[in-house]
């Protein structure tokens, strides 16, 4: 798995107690792919999921063979929710044989919804879409490749269920990569939260920190304490990614009220690439907007070529940014390019 070990502690309380259902076809999985997805069925009962395995298709002689020779916990149940829900109080997996219904049919999403299933994953025979979340609204707005996928994931969230995951059975190792990470190897379509950008709050500053020291050992980003942070908390954003930061940006006020500063903006680097960058700047850009602010800057010595390729910026003189900043920027020794975005214009 690639996610760093931070990340998978993280979600282990999350997950404990809450409801799985799981949907395979057997007969269409490898030897390889099926006996990995029981382990790690396996492991996640082990950490507290309540687990429900639905064999679609042909395959559940096969399954219910594996599920015997293994060491998960598990009794059999029909596609009634009550016998189910009795299955997982014992804790045990409750394994439903449906053989011909589609994972994402009106009668499995029902039985999913009527479990209070956090969770309905279902395993593809190849990979969708290159997407790993998209919310329920645009799922069903969704007019590209595999449209009615989306648009059955979509419809299981309006029914009850906060995420649908579409995996692709072929990917070694699918289930655990998507469940304990941030941003997945599947299609996950939520109708919960997912990706936020939110005001800085007091539990989030060691987060920051650990998560820019490196930039700021290495003079990429102006070092900042604990206290710094605090006493300026409202000028910070997170961009919070299934609840775990991921990105920062500030917007700093200046001596003069036409303008303000964007600063410390980082994105992790295993979530680069992604787009947060711009989503966080943005974010600042509109904050800055809706105090009546004219123009913002930023100084930089390393993302200048982003912020006027990628961003609509331009380079501007050091003369032109407030007095009191670049007397700052000349008593820190520091080399930086100056940019500029009008945002009230």
């Amino acid at each position: 798995m690639q996610s760093d070990l931070r990340a998978v502690l993280q979600y282990v309380p999350s997950f404990r107690g809450k409801i799985f259902v799981l949907v395979v076809d057997a007969a269409s999985m490898t030897e390889l792919a099926l006996a990995e997805a029981l382990l790690d069925l396996t492991a996640l009962q082990q950490v507290g999921v309540q687990l429900v395995l639905v064999s679609v298709g042909s395959g559940e002689a096969e399954l219910e063979q594996r599920l015997i020779d293994g060491e998960i916990k598990w009794q059999i149940s029909s596609l009634n929710h009550e016998e189910a829900e009795a299955i997982l109080n014992r804790g045990q997996l409750a394994f439903v044989e449906a053989p011909g219904m589609d994972g994402l049919s009106d009668k499995l999403v029902d039985f999913a919804s009527a479990v209070e299933a956090a969770k309905l994953i279902v395993m593809l025979p190849s990979a969708l879409a290159g997407i790993h979340a998209i919310s329920r609204e645009n799922a069903a707005a969704w007019d590209g490749n595999d449209a009615s996928l989306f648009q059955s994931a979509a419809e299981a969230c309006e029914r009850g269920i906060p995420r649908v995951h579409l995996l692709d059975q072929t990917h070694q190792g699918v289930l655990m990569d998507e469940l304990f990470s941030n941003e997945g190897v599947g299609v996950m379509v939520h109708a919960d939260d997912y990706l936020t950008v939110r005001p800085i709050e007091l539990e989030d500053i060691p987060e920051l920190l650990a998560m820019v020291g490196r930039s700021m050992r290495d003079a990429h980003l102006v070092p900042r304490s604990y206290e710094e942070i605090e006493s300026g908390l409202g000028d910070f954003l997170v961009l919070s990614v299934d609840d775990n930061v991921v990105g920062c940006v500030a917007l700093h006020p200046s001596d003069s009220p036409d303008c303000a500063e964007v600063a410390c903006l980082y994105v992790k680097q295993n979530h680069g690439g992604l787009g947060y960058g711009q989503l966080l700047v943005t974010a600042a850009e509109e904050r800055a907007k809706a105090r009546g602010i004219s123009w913002v800057f930023a100084l930089s010595n390393r993302a200048a070529d982003y912020f006027t390729e990628s961003l609509g910026y331009e380079v501007i003189p050091v003369s032109e940014i407030p007095q009191a900043r670049q007397e700052r920027l000349n008593e820190s020794g520091r080399e930086s390019i100056v940019i500029r975005k009008f945002v009230n214009k």
